[in-house]
């Protein structure tokens, strides 16, 4: 069953289906979906993964869902609306069948292998020409159409690269850590040529949170000041004039400077639009109509309360908690228990939590509210921590949560969560 799951994983990243006309007359991604459904009546778990953000997913749906119906504009929402309900029936798979760690580990690595064939792919299409110019400048694109425009690009390749750090822990031989170092390195070249700052700053975050979670950061810190101006070196002139304006606004031309200056607008806007129907906003997909201008917020919070009002912020600040819970009960857990091994599951679980953060931060300049990734993560997060709870349960020695213990202590011995 992990392996159909993982092939859904690789069309829906890589979507050949867009780069291959014949394959999306084909409608090959639904006649997949409904396969897999199929099969995954066989592969159902009898005893399901429990945890807090099945309520929180399913608070912020319904309110999808109502704000939409309520809005002025619900054409434009529509297909938003669709894309996210997909997404929570590849959630339910998942968390209905995927009952290991082993499986687990599976299905993320798959995930990784999606995410390098894909910005492969784009990588040699730009090589041969296959770019956007614009802000003055040639951008790398994803080889798909739904999700090929830079900043996305970037974003899609950026989310990936906590989910390496399980693998990098777990993993002791170091010649198999070279692929990663390759995934990492090619990520980061992707991500500078489609010339997104976000990107840029979102690299930076992560390059920073490594070093402070790094055993090694003191000599980490001296060897940065000597890699960076290498990197910038390397990097072509008019990409470097397009970072530059990260910091002088006037080097750049002037549709980047009113596209930097565009993500407070973007908040302001939302916040306005939440002042004139505060409960649902104006629907999915619906902020360039209502405000006026026809463009994307550019900010996760703007859209998020112009678009869904206080329904909408209150379903994502439920997922927000929910994920710092699942972080906060790992933690705990290991307190309580140091002999229990830190091992895939606990570090993905921690990966996730990273993830979720980038999240929130590349929210402030990207409107991110209806990405997979919210979803996906979730399921892999909460799969892991079922792992780490039935490990801690076994020995009786960690108190769980009040509904998993009201589900039975038998739901969570589950066979094959251990490492």
């Amino acid at each position: 069953m992990v392996w159909l799951l993982g092939g859904y994983i690789w069309l829906f990243i890589h979507r050949p289906f867009e780069y291959w006309p014949v394959l999306g007359d084909l409608q090959i991604e639904r006649l997949y979906m409904m396969l897999t459904m199929l099969c995954s009546l066989i592969y159902l778990a009898r005893k399901p993964v429990l945890n807090r953000l099945h309520v929180a997913f399913l608070g912020f749906t319904t309110a999808l869902v109502v704000c939409w119906v309520y809005s002025p504009y619900a054409d434009l929402g529509e297909k938003a609306v669709e894309d996210w309900l997909k997404v929570a029936v590849f959630y339910l798979l998942m968390i209905l069948t995927v009952r290991d760690e082993r499986t687990l580990r599976t299905l993320v690595l798959i995930y990784l292998v999606a995410v390098g064939l894909y910005m492969t792919h784009s990588l040699l299409e730009f090589i041969n020409g296959r770019h956007f110019f614009r802000m003055g400048i040639r951008r790398m694109i994803g080889v798909d159409q739904t999700y090929n425009d830079p900043n996305t690009f970037s974003a899609t390749l950026l989310y990936s690269l906590p989910l390496t750090l399980p693998f990098w822990k777990d993993e002791t031989r170091r010649w198999l850590r070279l692929p990663l170092v390759a995934y990492i390195l090619l990520t980061v070249v992707c991500i500078l040529l489609t010339g997104s700052r976000g990107g840029l700053v979102g690299l930076i975050f992560l390059v920073m949170i490594g070093l402070w979670r790094s055993q090694y950061r003191m000599r980490l810190v001296f060897l940065l000041p000597l890699a960076a101006p290498l990197v910038w070196l390397l990097l072509p002139d008019e990409l470097k004039g397009r970072f530059t304006t990260l910091i002088d606004p006037s080097a750049g031309p002037v549709n980047a400077q009113q596209s930097a200056s565009g993500r407070l607008q973007g908040f302001l806007d939302g916040v306005a639009l939440w002042q004139r129907n505060p409960t649902t906003g104006f629907g999915p997909n619906s902020f360039g109509q209502a405000v006026g201008h026809g463009f994307q917020a550019h900010n996760l919070y703007g859209q998020t309360l112009g678009e869904l009002g206080t329904l909408g912020f209150l379903g994502l600040a439920g997922i927000v908690l929910a994920f710092y819970l699942n972080d906060r009960e790992l933690r705990r857990t290991y307190a309580r228990d140091e002999l229990l091994p830190r091992d895939f599951a606990y570090h993905l679980t921690r990966a996730v939590s990273l993830a979720v953060i980038l999240l929130l931060v590349m929210g402030l300049g990207s409107h991110n509210l209806y990405r997979y990734t919210w979803m996906w993560f979730g399921a892999f997060q909460a799969i892991a921590l079922h792992c780490v709870r039935a490990r801690a349960a076994e020995g009786a020695l960690v108190p769980l949560p009040r509904f998993t213990r009201a589900a039975g202590l038998n739901w969570l011995n589950m066979e094959g969560c251990h490492a």
